[in-house]
């Protein structure tokens, strides 16, 4: 699995916007790879298939294959095809103060509930056949054009709630609560952290802390620092040598069996397989 670099092709924009060239024939369009950049595949022409997580995603024409940040996935054609993508991370675009702090709460709502989305939206569609012709066309204050697309894009997909707008679950009541927690855990996840040190911290009974951290991230609080953790870990698999129980412990698991568990229950692989074939394929 080959972590894709994408290059951005519009000036002063970090966006990379493509279309291709002629009709792709029927077969393998990418291996499996993953990038942090969230993709949308807009096929104008023939069926194409995305597949993350041992599930097939076929979009036919008309259709947007939206692909989240990280997710493995490989892809292939299954007629003649022609399509546009459109490749940017979210954090270009909305990234703040706001945004570090609740980053693993979103990454968690839309990686869980939507690692790949089909959409018939032709507002979709259409705005991202707009952002294409402006970077094909290139005419005075194009990017300005492509930024505002761009922005279209996410809107439509907070909307659709497939990302979470950052901006809107700050303003409510339960994540302005439970921010310093979040604060905490992003900082202190390596450590032994525990339900009761992280709500008495904020004063709160742990019913209560309890209730309003599922209202407010989506998650319990050991699914949330386990997802944290679990990030943390990607990146060690990736950047470092460290064996599989360096890095469980590392990120603050105890039990090297059940870090291997909650990374395969999140990435659909094992900490030792995803290594092996990352490293197979560099």
């Amino acid at each position: 699995m080959k972590n894709e670099t994408v290059v951005g092709n519009v000036t002063n924009t970090a966006l990379r916007a493509t279309m291709s060239r002629a009709t792709e024939k029927p077969g393998p369009a990418a291996a499996l790879h993953y990038h942090d950049e969230l993709e949308l595949l807009y096929i104008m022409e023939g069926d194409f298939l995305c597949r993350a997580y041992d599930k097939d995603y076929v979009a036919h024409s008309g259709e947007v294959i939206f692909i989240n940040s990280r997710v493995p996935h490989s892809t292939e054609c299954l007629s003649d095809v022609r399509m546009g993508m459109l490749q940017f991370k979210e954090s270009d675009f909305v990234d703040n103060e706001v945004t570090k702090i609740i980053k693993y709460s979103m990454r968690f709502q839309s990686q869980v509930y939507y690692p790949v989305k089909i959409f018939s939206l032709s507002e979709l569609s259409e705005t991202i056949a707009f952002i294409l012709k402006e970077v094909a066309e290139k005419n005075r204050s194009y990017e300005v054009f492509v930024r505002s697309g761009v922005y279209r894009v996410l809107g439509i997909l907070y909307r659709e709630n497939v990302l979470s707008d950052a901006e809107r679950v700050y303003n409510t009541r339960e994540v302005q609560k439970i921010l310093p927690a979040l604060s905490y855990i992003n900082a202190s996840y390596s450590e032994n952290l525990t339900l009761e040190e992280v709500s008495s911290r904020l004063g709160f009974d742990q019913s209560y802390f309890c209730r309003i951290f599922k209202i407010a991230t989506g998650a319990t609080f050991t699914e949330y620092l386990n997802f944290v953790r679990i990030c943390k870990a990607e990146k060690l698999l990736l950047k470092t040598r460290d064996n599989i129980l360096e890095i469980s412990e590392a990120v603050g698991f105890s039990s090297v069996s059940y870090f291997s568990r909650i990374f395969k229950k999140y990435r659909n692989i094992s900490p030792r397989t995803y290594r092996s074939v990352l490293c197979a394929n560099i």
